[in-house]
């Protein structure tokens, strides 16, 4: 049979897509692969009366494919029957005339020259030197994308196809030297709407291993008779019945019915990065999983170029099961009343039993005997970060992997009060925050009001896998200089900033902490804090009415200008 998952609409245009009950039909693993982080497999369930939970988003990269459909509805309305699921090349398919609700996930390729757009103009890689390392042999990974398509520029529409793999050769891994570039585009169109959103941005660099077998390909499943509503997007297989599949499936970083990307640590002394160029606006919070993180945004009339680099980080991943008699009241009171989102089995096992749907009598603690579930996270909200936190003392606040990642996203959430008026206002590029934490908040930091700071919330495993070792955690908020200004009310003079990080206890929590502006970006760290759920405050700061004094040149000329937001007069520049 074809495995079949369930995810909502929301979580589709989030960077974790079709991810809530990624699950293809498969016959069960009984092993992680040894000694390598970004290869392990998720547990399975030891059997009746179990609960789980799985919080390891780089397991699901492989969900990243290019698809493009276009959904139809008896009454023409988004509350009518799902009529037709149209896959789309140009939009000028039969069944691509919108309607109700399109929705497209473009992997970008390499520019082709000069003039394309939508495009990866550079892979980025410098060792720790700073010096640029060679990049070479740039391929199409996989070979074939099922769902590749033209796109349709009028629309707002770019191609999408397969990943970019490439070679670097000063930059060994475990498994060899080769690395998978995936900068993807995500956006939808509805009723009301000439044309698409604005995209999401979802981007991950990543080692891997290629290697053959027998994989199958995420696709989008077109039969309208297995969506009840036009939020509910379905995931299957594209390989034939009973066909038994390469256990590694599990891990691939992406992959196709017969390549499967497996993924390795890359190095963390490395730089790796990307430039993009794109004709579609790029606006919001970026978020992430990296490093000595590196922005450079610069747009004309027609076109904006984003320019990404960083080291990769590794990120503490949970997965535990316990016997659902062990969970305390308040924790089955809490899924009494959710929808679940993972991996469930009812038992008696049999085939028409297996999956979702979870109902609501097994929801209970006395209907939990009958089944099992894996609970995953598949988002970053406020509800997020409270379940993470409900299953830390289930998992001993202990790690169960530490892979290696570098990925960046669109946040799901652009903010509100004052920093929404500020990113609505400049409608650019806000910043990007990075952390090496399990759990955050999808969101920009909160604003303070009454003390002027920005708060940020992180949550992670006190310890790594072995138990003993505690986990140090890494913070960096790199902001637009011109909406941090807004934000708080500042002059275009000189900031200082107080970053504090503080425990769930209330008590300071040793950091290492910096503050630099350059280039219109502030940027703020944190470093080597612990875990499980600290808080990191930025407080910025600036003398009113306070004069400064810069000195301005024009060819030989020099000009001393003072004032509490000293300007270069016509013609002359700032001097270095």
């Amino acid at each position: 049979m074809i495995g079949v998952a369930t995810v909502s609409y929301q979580r589709f245009k989030k960077l974790l897509v079709m991810l809530a009950a990624f699950s293809i039909a498969m016959p069960t693993l009984a092993h992680a692969v040894t000694g390598v982080d970004e290869q392990w497999i998720p547990t399975f369930s030891p059997g009746a009366g179990y609960q789980g939970y799985l919080a390891n988003e780089s397991a699901f990269s492989a969900s990243e494919a290019s698809t493009w459909f276009n959904m139809t509805t008896s009454d023409g309305t988004p509350q009518g029957k799902v009529t037709q699921v149209a896959i789309c090349n140009t939009g000028s398919e039969a069944g691509c005339n919108f309607s109700v609700k399109s929705m497209y996930r473009a992997v970008l390729p390499m520019c082709a020259n000069d003039a394309d757009t939508n495009c990866i103009s550079a892979v980025i890689a410098r060792d720790k030197d700073g010096k640029d390392l060679e990049i070479s042999n740039s391929t199409l990974f996989p070979a074939v994308s099922p769902q590749a398509f033209s796109g349709n520029s009028a629309l707002g529409v770019p191609h999408g196809g397969s990943g970019v793999l490439v070679t670097i050769p000063d930059a060994a891994h475990d498994g060899g030297n080769q690395y998978l570039v995936k900068v993807v585009f995500t956006a939808s169109r509805n009723v009301g709407q000439s044309k698409f959103d604005s995209p999401n941005l979802s981007a991950s660099i990543t080692a891997v291993n290629p290697v053959s077998g027998t994989f199958a390909g995420p696709v989008t499943i077109t039969q309208a008779s297995k969506y009840d509503s036009i939020n509910r997007i379905l995931v299957g297989s594209i390989r034939a019945e009973n066909v038994q599949l390469d256990p590694r499936i599990k891990v691939c970083a992406m992959q196709s019915n017969t390549e499967c990307a497996l993924p390795y640590a890359a190095p963390k002394d490395v730089t790796f990065g990307f430039t993009l160029r794109t004709e579609l606006p790029l606006k919001g919070w970026l978020h992430g999983r990296m490093k000595n993180a590196l922005i450079d945004l610069k747009r004309s009339e027609t076109e904006t170029v984003l320019t990404v680099s960083a080291n990769p980080i590794s990120v503490p991943t949970i997965d535990v099961w316990t016997q659902s008699s062990e969970l305390s009241d308040a924790h089955v009171d809490y899924y009494a009343k959710k929808a679940w989102y993972g991996e469930g089995r009812h038992f008696p096992v049999s085939e028409t039993n297996t999956g979702l749907p979870i109902l609501d009598a097994e929801k209970t603690r006395e209907g939990m005997k009958n089944i099992s579930f894996q609970h995953i996270n598949t988002s970053f909200s406020a509800e997020s970060m409270s379940n993470f936190l409900r299953w830390l003392p289930v998992a001993k606040d202990k790690a169960t992997a530490l892979p290696t990642q570098w990925r960046l996203g669109t946040m799901t959430d652009s903010g509100s009060g004052k920093v929404a008026q500020c990113l609505n206002k400049e409608a650019s590029l806000a910043g990007v925050v990075t952390t090496n934490s399990t759990m955050y908040i999808d969101g920009p930091p909160t604003f303070d009001n009454k003390i002027g700071a920005l708060d940020y919330k992180v949550a992670s495993t006190h310890f790594q896998p072995d138990g003993t070792t505690v986990f140090k955690g890494s913070y960096e908020l790199i902001m637009s200089s011109t909406i941090g200004r807004c934000i708080y009310g500042f002059t275009a003079a000189p900031i200082r900033a107080n970053i504090s990080v503080t425990s769930e206890n209330g008590e300071p929590n040793v950091a290492t902490t910096t503050f630099r502006e350059a280039k219109n970006w502030m940027t703020l760290t944190a470093y080597n804090f612990t875990f499980s759920s600290p808080k990191v405050r930025v407080k910025l700061t600036q003398k009113k009415n306070q004069t400064y004094s810069i000195n301005c040149v024009k060819g030989t000329k020099t000009k001393k200008v003072t004032g509490t937001s000293p300007k270069c007069p016509s013609g002359f520049r700032k001097a270095a």
